[in-house]
């Protein structure tokens, strides 16, 4: 399934969402809510998106990157669900449950998020968390694209009122 329903969507970022560790000030529903409002309009388009830069001949497909994609083919080098997280970022390897599976995505997207955005790269605002999901750190000057995703970000958690 490339899509899945708004409302199973919204229901995953209700469920999941209070798992999330956000900075101080922020609802962690609602930046849930949000990502998946910029990446997929709550599920509509949920891919998988081909990323090229990961893919063979790629600039990031060296390394592991290059080992997944030799074994799982362009599948490795996409993201998926509503949340459009690089495969390389789930724990998970099985392509057709990315596909299907709402549980598996928001738990595998918890994870990440905790992990990588919290954790290692320690987004401090919602612009942050825009700019570590977008473009993979926080930024001293983000470019007009990364802008745009973080004010769309913003628009998203706005409009997010009543889901936590």
């Amino acid at each position: 399934m490339d899509t899945f329903p708004r409302d199973l969507v919204i229901a995953a970022c209700a469920n999941y969402g209070p798992q999330l560790n956000v900075p101080d000030g922020l609802d962690p529903v609602k930046v849930m809510t949000a990502i998946a409002s910029n990446e997929s309009t709550f599920g509509a388009n949920c891919g998988p998106r081909r990323e090229p830069a990961f893919d063979a001949g790629g600039v990031y497909a060296t390394g592991a990157q290059a080992a997944l994609v030799a074994q799982y083919g362009s599948a490795a080098a996409s993201s998926f669900g509503p949340w459009q997280m690089l495969f390389p970022n789930f724990q998970s390897r099985d392509v057709d449950a990315l596909h299907t599976d709402l549980e598996l995505l928001a738990s595998e997207f918890v994870r990440f998020f905790n992990h990588y955005v919290m954790e290692v790269r320690k987004a401090s605002t919602l612009a942050e968390i825009g700019e570590v999901w977008n473009a993979g750190h926080v930024m001293a000057n983000p470019g007009p694209g990364v802008q745009a995703y973080c004010r769309e970000l913003q628009t998203g958690y706005d409009a997010a009122v009543g889901m936590s």
